[in-house]
């Protein structure tokens, strides 16, 4: 979501929140419960760059029998990431 302000990150599953405020020139980032959301963000932002910026379309999701969720760029064998819940 976003605020007039800044951006707040919310996880149903476990209750867990990040959000910005502004402060000076730059940014404040707040946090709260088990998983730290902001970090997971800047850590997808950066594979996505480092991957080359490719186009949303190029990326997939899989989810298997037990639920575990991945996300995966090109195919589901190719660079993936496991989503927390």
């Amino acid at each position: 979501m976003t605020t007039g302000t800044g951006v707040i990150l919310v996880d149903v599953a476990t209750g867990s929140q990040a959000w910005t405020e502004p402060a000076g020139g730059g940014w404040t980032v707040h946090r709260h419960g088990r998983l730290h959301l902001w970090d997971q963000v800047e850590a997808a932002l950066t594979g996505w760059q480092d991957a080359g910026s490719p186009p949303h379309c190029d990326l997939g999701l899989t989810v298997d029998p037990v639920g575990t969720q991945r996300v995966w760029l090109g195919t589901p064998v190719g660079r993936s990431w496991s989503l927390p819940v």
